[in-house]
């Protein structure tokens, strides 16, 4: 697919979840919009990833074993290294249930049957954190 000539990169993305094919549906649904994409399995590998560059969106998958997205949440919310970061939940479940666990996020996005969604929602939410503020 091509870029519309103003996309070069529209900046960067991580994309967690324990699903192979979810983690591939997120990349190419991103990818296609000019998203630089770098996918990991899980909550550990993506405070990893934090650790070592810097992202404009973390996408994060509610249920993964072992550290779960909410939990990622909380921890990135408090590392320096991701202060400037959005985080969009991406989920089956409920968002009265993730707010419950976890409520400092920027997006939710249900997990759907429409792949195109999520990065247009991203999309979205990352061209509304970089356009000026109206008074």
């Amino acid at each position: 697919m091509d870029l519309p000539e103003d996309r070069d990169c529209a900046g960067s993305v991580l994309a967690v979840d324990d699903c192979p094919a979810m983690r591939e549906i997120m990349r190419a649904s991103l990818e296609c919009l000019g998203y630089n994409v770098q996918a990991v399995d899980s909550g550990w590998a993506a405070l990893d990833a934090v650790s070592e560059g810097s992202f404009d969106v973390i996408v994060l998958d509610v249920e993964m074993p072992g550290l779960d997205g909410m939990a990622v949440g909380r921890a990135l919310r408090s590392a320096p290294s991701a202060a400037a970061a959005a985080i969009a939940m991406h989920s089956s479940v409920a968002e009265a249930e993730v707010r419950a666990g976890f409520d400092d996020y920027d997006l939710y996005v249900p997990k759907s049957g429409d792949v195109r969604s999520l990065g247009e929602q991203v999309d979205r939410l990352v061209r509304s954190r970089r356009s000026p503020r109206r008074p």
